[in-house]
């Protein structure tokens, strides 16, 4: 007797997520701002993105806008980042980058260093769930962020980053929610040049004669 083997799973079955939903709502919007639907179809669309509750439902609302695919999201797409209360969340040096980052933390520190890392992707979602803290987003030269998406209450965005008119690589799309505390985005800190300490020696040529005063 041999087993049967296992049907396949219909991909328009699958439960989606709400990364998802996100991303045909963002498509949407810019479609709307593009001119391709109206504001009325938007609405229509975006109300069912949002009901979407598996694949299928979100099957031919992006089918007539060119460019828009959704990315179906894996596993392996996803890193969390979570820390208990009064716990922090440290990145630096190398660490392999998915395209969506998902960080919590409420109280403790949250630092992530993207100067050395691996991005697997030109376009990196960071996605906040943090409050009474100061999340520190360190960029590489040439990197950019954007901001848009991110809902901040309590608190502001100090960006030093450099501005810059195209998206650099990698570019961070920063969103979520962030309550009672500031986001800071900068690049990585230059050392600061200090001038050596000149030494002073006094010199002595007799009894009763001035001292020298030389610099070295």
């Amino acid at each position: 007797m041999t087993s049967a083997s296992p049907e396949p799973v219909d991909p328009a079955g699958l439960r989606v997520s709400d990364t998802e939903r996100e991303q045909v709502q963002q498509f949407l919007s810019r479609a709307m701002v593009a001119g391709q639907i109206t504001p009325a179809e938007y609405s229509d669309r975006s109300a069912a993105a949002l009901a979407a509750r598996v694949r299928g439902d979100l099957v031919g609302l992006l089918d007539d806008l060119p460019g828009a695919s959704l990315h179906v999201e894996r596993s392996v797409d996803v890193l969390d980042l979570r820390a208990g209360v009064g716990g922090a969340i440290s990145r630096r040096g190398y660490w392999r980058v998915p395209p969506v980052v998902r960080v919590h933390s409420w109280v403790g520190g949250v630092t992530l260093d993207f100067t050395g890392a691996e991005c697997t992707a030109p376009v990196i979602a960071v996605e906040l769930a943090t409050g009474l803290c100061s999340p520190v987003l360190v960029l590489p030269e040439g990197a950019t962020a954007d901001v848009d998406d991110l809902l901040i209450s309590a608190g502001k965005v100090r960006d030093d980053t450099t501005h810059r008119r195209e998206r650099g690589t990698p570019h961070l799309a920063i969103r979520g929610r962030h309550s009672l505390g500031d986001v800071v985005l900068r690049h990585p800190r230059k050392p600061r040049w200090r001038p050596g300490r000149r030494k002073t020696t006094v010199t002595r040529e007799g009894d009763g004669a001035p001292g020298r005063r030389t610099r070295s």
